[in-house]
């Protein structure tokens, strides 16, 4: 198993995850982390239709993503991580997934939050956690499509 990307969208699975970035990487599988979405049968629904043909999908809770990940579940996958916010990955990373590099893509105002980028809005606890998954080693940008050049998400903040 192979982690070819871990990204930070709160649409999760659209345009240009479904084309675009799944060009780029060539996944096998995506795995949508959202506890929100487990329970949503409308939401896994569109999630399912929106997932490129050739790819499967696992949609699960942050814990059992973790548990599945640890278990190395998806032996001989190229597994592409999509999820809202860094809260999920916060969670992954406590119950013991290390991430190399996280890619964080859109993440709009929400209440009381400030902007980093043009599609990357933050608050305090979306801060507490990126320097949380930065201070277990990962490599955090902000890069909406793979072409775009990716910036340093920490020195934003």
């Amino acid at each position: 198993m192979e982690i070819v990307n871990v990204r930070i969208d709160e649409r999760l699975i659209h345009g240009q995850v479904a084309t675009v970035w799944t060009q780029q990487l060539k996944p096998t599988r995506i795995m949508v982390v959202d506890a929100a979405a487990v329970k949503d049968e409308i939401q896994k629904a569109a999630l399912k239709m929106a997932r490129p043909g050739n790819v499967k999908l696992s949609i699960l809770s942050p814990k059992k993503a973790a548990e599945n990940l640890i278990a190395r579940k998806y032996e001989g996958d190229r597994v592409f991580i999509v999820t809202k916010s860094p809260a999920s990955l916060r969670i992954m990373a406590e119950a013991g997934v290390h991430f190399d590099a996280i890619t964080v893509g859109n993440m709009s105002v929400r209440g009381e939050c400030r902007n980093l980028r043009k599609t990357v809005n933050v608050n305090e606890q979306d801060v507490a956690d990126f320097r949380y998954l930065a201070d277990q080693g990962a490599k955090i940008t902000a890069q909406l499509v793979p072409n775009d050049p990716a910036a340093d998400l920490i020195a934003l903040l």
